[in-house]
């Protein structure tokens, strides 16, 4: 997939925003409850080794973000969108886009892990009062953690699934809709939300630690694999470098206003992926450059 296919997304969902905007709430269902389980389960088919490494670092990756965030800025919400990382929407199309097709077995096992703590960090930073049992039991309804029990079933079984063109054919086609539809809503949020200078300003000290710590621990868990002689997906590690500059997740300002019946995390979140956006760019010049 060449890097000017998300652009070219991009730019139709600031379209979208102008002439449907109510449409990004069909993209999100059909995206997150449609598309990315079947691309996680597709994976989990042909599972190969280091998969649950990457998902577990993932998890870590971004509760180091957020215990850093909390710490410099004494608040729940900004430690929130400083870890909880727009992986899956954003992430994983430029991460093919970038890398190539293998890239995406890292990135969906680091959104599988980005979800799991996005939720667990949600409900700690929005919510008072919440149980491990009323936890527990919202993890268990999350799409990507249903599509991960049902893939690792299948895999287990001896059905073969993973050599049957057809899901081979609608796995192209799936990750297709979901780099259009990730990036259409994106463009949408772009569109609607009202942006200014003083906004862009505010967000840059988060990009940049976000960038300078995220940058280091990735660094520090590549080298670590290393130099125990344990190197997963060879080929596309360096896609894990992607992380430290994704924008806050799009779910955050979802989340708050189903247990805060506000938006606050809303303008965050959209300066968040301008400035992620424009590190994108530079970081794709580099790569291309060496």
């Amino acid at each position: 997939m060449s890097l000017l296919a998300p652009l070219a997304y991009l730019l139709s969902g600031i379209l979208l925003g102008r002439l449907l905007p109510d449409i990004k709430n069909a993209l999100a269902i059909t995206l997150t409850t449609v598309l990315i389980p079947f691309i996680i389960i597709y994976n989990l088919l042909a599972y190969q080794p280091g998969t649950a490494t990457l998902a577990l670092f993932s998890v870590a990756f971004c509760s180091l973000l957020f215990v850093c965030g909390y710490v410099v800025w004494k608040d729940r919400l900004t430690a929130l969108t400083l870890s909880y990382l727009n992986v899956g929407w954003l992430g994983l199309p430029i991460a093919i886009a970038l890398f190539g097709d293998g890239a995406s077995r890292i990135i969906i096992a680091a959104y599988v892990g980005s979800s799991i703590f996005g939720n667990i960090a949600a409900s700690f930073a929005l919510q008072s009062g919440m149980t491990w049992r009323g936890l527990s039991y919202r993890l268990l309804k999350m799409p990507p953690v249903i599509a991960v029990i049902v893939g690792l079933v299948l895999h287990v079984l001896p059905l073969r699934l993973v050599q049957n063109e057809q899901l081979s054919v609608l796995y192209d086609i799936a990750k297709q809709l979901m780099s259009m539809a990730g990036m259409g809503i994106l463009g949408i949020w772009l569109y609607s939300s009202k942006v200014t200078l003083q906004s862009l300003r505010a967000s840059i000290p988060h990009a940049i630690v976000r960038a300078v710590v995220g940058t280091n621990v990735v660094a520090l868990f590549i080298g670590g694999c290393r130099s125990l002689g344990y190197d997963p997906f060879p080929d596309s590690i360096w896609a894990l470098a992607l992380l430290p500059l994704l924008p806050p997740a799009a779910n955050i300002v979802v989340l708050e206003t189903y247990y805060c019946g506000t938006g606050n995390s809303a303008q965050t979140i959209v300066c968040g992926t301008v400035i992620s956006l424009v590190l994108v760019f530079v970081f794709s010049l580099i790569l291309m450059a060496s």
